[in-house]
């Protein structure tokens, strides 16, 4: 049981921490698929400086860094040049994907794994706890996920987001500046996406290697969606989602009666069913209050 919880955590960390980053997009009115690129270039900047440096802390400074400037690119293209937010989001994991294989070859000479010599602190280990392995950010992600939600839905700067998501003309009348808003927004994302990417190569692996996200930031921007564009419901879809995925290497591991691309496909199976029942029911209670409208009136 402690296993298979231990485990679940630190899958549901990088998709939890990407998913808060959509949120902050989505709560502004963009919906960001560079989740997965930004993903990508953070695991590879912290192993990378990591090896670098030999400081795992530098690591994470850097990768903050390099997705904090990526997302002020994707700021300047889809609010300063008004690029269609979908086709951007998708350019920039190209782009991630690719930088981070690029310069994994430039640099390091091979297209396969590289390994950091230290990874995260691990507060738990040796003390006896029944999770000793969780790391330093899976610790601290339900504090981040906590003053998410303080800023998101407590502050006047998450009133001013969703203003801007909701209403942008009104929130403009208002004296809101919708730029500096969304980049802001964007820029905390992108650095959301950083610690993603480092909890994913440094949390236990200590490792990069290409495309190790393997579609996790596509499976965080549908925990924005479950979720309703709210931080606590995108945590928690990224908990089924982080157990889910946890379940299909205990199916591995347990040999059950099934064919193996069954068990692997089990996780994006129940991710693909939860967004789909979640569409229904939103449907469905849109059209109750619609309903609902007519009658009173």
């Amino acid at each position: 049981m402690w296993q298979f919880l231990e485990t679940s955590l630190q899958d549901a960390t990088p998709i939890a921490l990407a998913a808060l980053a959509g949120t902050f997009a989505a709560r502004c009115g963009i919906f960001h698929l560079g989740l997965e690129g930004l993903m990508c270039v953070g695991a590879f900047t912290s192993v990378a400086v990591t090896i670098g440096t030999g400081n795992v802390l530098t690591g994470l400074t850097f990768a903050a860094i390099v997705c904090a400037m990526l997302s002020v690119l994707f700021w300047a293209i889809t609010v300063k040049l008004k690029a269609d937010p979908i086709i951007a989001g998708l350019a920039l994991t190209t782009l991630g994907l690719g930088a981070s294989t690029f310069a994994q070859e430039t640099i390091f000479s091979t297209r396969g794994t590289i390994t950091a010599p230290e990874g995260l602190w691990q507060p738990f280990a040796g003390t006896g706890f029944p999770m000793p392995t969780l790391s330093i950010i899976v610790i601290v992600t339900p504090l981040i996920i906590l003053a998410s939600w303080i800023v998101l839905r407590r502050s006047q700067f998450g009133f001013s987001i969703s203003a801007i998501g909701e209403f942008p003309y009104a929130a403009r009348s208002a004296g809101i500046n919708i730029d500096r808003t969304r980049l802001t927004a964007l820029v905390i994302g992108g650095v959301l996406c950083a610690l993603a990417g480092a909890q994913l190569a440094l949390g236990g692996l200590t490792s990069f290697s290409s495309d190790m996200t393997a579609g996790r930031g596509f499976i965080a921007f549908s925990a924005v969606v479950l979720g309703g564009s709210h931080p606590l419901g995108a945590a928690a879809a990224s908990l089924f989602f982080g157990a889910a995925n946890t379940l299909g290497i205990q199916a591995q591991l347990a040999k059950w009666p099934v064919p193996l691309e069954l068990v692997l496909m089990l996780p994006y199976i129940l991710t693909i069913v939860a967004v789909a029942l979640t569409g229904v029911l939103l449907r469905k209670g849109a059209v109750a209050q619609s309903a609902f409208g007519e009658l009173r009136s």
